[in-house]
């Protein structure tokens, strides 16, 4: 399995048309499926699509590799980068904000995770009036973008698709000696095992194998690689134009007779600053992907948000949505370091050059070894309500089993990972291990402002993480779980020894190393929130901008409150019932040829 660098036909800013039916402005998880979707209908007259992305075609064979996905994220060519406001209640530390920049955007550079969330993270949202947006709604989309390569094509589950373009999996086995000890520990602790993580039937609570986006060749699959091939791009050449290194400035408004404010199109420069900047029309609609820190930030630039803060900056004020930029939300992690036996760590890889090059021949020649794994291959989704005070023991009754039900939603997770943290790592000597605790409900939010009304400055983004009590309850159960869950694999006779732990298990001090230690999990949400104007809404239930014709937005940013699980799989159907909105819109207007 020789790996080979792809490319894709690009068009440069200068030769882009003046107009076109859709603009996707970002490349990223979201955008790469919008473009696929939105150019396939063929038996109506073909849509012609732009894309522009910040960054570029990541080529890179060492972007596909799995075990090397931690890696990727540290390269500022598919990566961008900036620090937080020092964090208030973190002991005044500023978190560096990692975000996508290449097409397939944040699916290009993450640890490969594929979970949709329990039903109830959906329902929640129809329960507060998001209609639309229950889980029985949203599971074909799911099915339709999905091949899982678990199951076969002829017996498929009811729930897995398999003719999708997006391929994921598990293994059979473990690559980790930790991870049977780690399951035996949680069922010790009431918590059961569960056969598929995303299977709507299991309970809301569990200790589970991951599923990830790798293909049928071990390589890891992106929405750019799995939605906006080269092949795809190249077949739909006349109408799909994707234009990297280019920088969205801003969305063109006009205001229209009857007062209707309507997206027209968006002011682009090439992403170095070099040459002019030109406007180009959209006729249909405009959809911002940008994710959640980019898309609030275009916006804002665009004179859509706070009224206050655009006049602060000079920005004249096109709609006054108070929400642009504010409910930020990310799974702020704890992590907890271990030592463990060096063949049980990704350490290994870097301590021992030779078993690289080994495991490197492995992989490319007959697609088997340590790379095809990445460092995370268990977690532990917990309800911390259903434990006694000291997170020793799970006791849930059958209706706290009921996955439907919102009430019942996880609030930590905790996972597996085969190397340390990379701010807190134990000795070279042994192998690195970290139980990652996350919190899955943060009461606490923040938001992305305006540095300046220059589109290149990077915008102001508070984390505001530990802000309430009740994150910090939540958290220290967390990490009381965890190491309850350390003590129980080293009572098999695992070895688990302590390298970054809090000092006891008292509240002071399990407070103090989470102020300490806390790290972000790169899930930003929320920025553009799915809900009503006078709830702080941004868009409504068909991701259309309050108050703006013709202009939607599809990301992480629209999620009315953040998942309790990882983004990816959820961010992919956002964009999959968009493509399907934005057809139901504009269908009439695209004729039969």
């Amino acid at each position: 399995m020789l790996m080979f660098s792809r490319s894709l036909p690009t068009v440069p800013l200068h030769k882009v048309k003046e107009e076109y039916d859709y603009i996707i402005v970002g490349g990223g998880t979201a955008g790469c499926v919008l473009a696929n979707r939105l150019t396939c209908h063929s038996a109506h007259k073909r849509a012609t699509v732009l894309v522009l992305e910040l960054g570029g075609v990541d080529t890179a064979w060492q972007a596909t590799v799995p075990a090397l996905s931690h890696v990727v994220e540290h390269d500022p060519k598919r990566a961008s980068y900036c620090d937080s406001l020092p964090l208030k209640h973190g002991n005044g530390r500023s978190v560096e904000i990692v975000s996508g920049k290449s097409l397939g955007g944040s699916s290009s550079i993450n640890e490969l995770l594929y979970t949709r969330g329990i039903p109830a993270e959906f329902n929640a949202w129809a329960a507060a009036g998001r209609k639309g947006w229950h889980y029985d709604d949203l599971q074909p989309w799911f099915m339709k973008a999905e091949r899982n390569l678990d199951h076969d094509s002829k017996h498929p589950p009811d729930f897995h698709g398999v003719c999708g373009e997006w391929p994921n999996r598990s293994y059979s086995t473990y690559f980790w000696g930790h991870s049977s000890s780690i399951i035996k520990a949680a069922s010790a602790m009431g918590v059961p095992y569960v056969e598929d993580l995303n299977s709507p039937l299991h309970p809301p609570h569990g200790c589970a194998q991951m599923h990830y986006t790798i293909d049928e060749d071990g390589k890891r699959s992106s929405t750019s690689t799995a939605f906006l091939s080269q092949y795809l791009v190249g077949t739909r050449k006349e109408y799909l134009h994707v234009c990297t290194h280019v920088r969205a400035q801003k969305i063109v408004t006009e205001v229209r007779p009857g007062g209707n404010i309507v997206a027209v199109g968006v002011l682009a420069q090439a992403a170095d600053g070099s040459g002019s900047s030109r406007i180009i029309r959209a006729q249909r609609e405009v959809i911002l992907c940008a994710g959640a820190i980019g898309s609030p930030h275009i916006l804002l630039l665009s004179g859509i948000g706070p009224v206050d803060q655009l006049k602060e900056h000079g920005i004249p004020a096109v709609k006054d949505l108070s929400g642009v930029g504010s409910h930020l939300q990310d799974h702020v992690g704890i992590p907890l370091g271990y030592s463990v036996p060096m063949h049980d760590s990704i350490t290994k890889l870097q301590a021992r050059p030779m078993i690289f090059v080994i495991e490197l021949f492995k992989y490319l020649f007959f697609g088997w070894g340590l790379l095809l794994n990445p460092a995370i291959e268990l977690c532990v989704f917990i309800q911390t309500r259903l434990f006694d005070e000291e997170m020793k023991h799970m006791y849930p009754t059958p209706k706290d089993c009921d996955p439907s039900l919102p009430q019942n939603l996880p609030d930590v997770e905790v996972t597996a990972v085969a190397r340390g943290n990379t701010e807190h790592s134990g000795s070279s000597k042994t192998g690195n291990f970290t139980l990652l605790t996350k919190l899955l409900r943060p009461t606490s939010t923040g938001s992305v402002k305006l540095a300046n009304n220059n589109p290149a400055a990077k915008p102001i983004v508070d984390l505001n993480y530990l802000a309430t009590e009740k994150d910090m309850t939540t958290l220290r159960k967390a990490v009381k779980f965890a190491l309850e869950l350390r003590e129980h694999v080293v009572a098999q006779g695992y070895p688990m020894l302590e390298e970054f732990v809090p000092l006891s298990t008292r509240d002071e001090d399990i407070n103090e190393f989470i102020r300490r230690t806390c790290v972000t999990t790169s899930h930003y949400a929320s920025t553009c929130r799915m809900a009503p104007k006078d709830e702080g809404g941004v868009i409504d239930d068909g991701l259309r901008v309050h108050g703006v014709r013709g202009l939607r937005v599809a990301d992480a940013s629209i999620f009315p409150s953040i998942p309790g699980t990882h983004l990816m799989a959820p961010t992919v159907v956002v964009a999959e019932r968009c493509a399907d909105m934005v057809w139901s819109t504009n269908l009439d207007k695209f004729t039969s040829e």
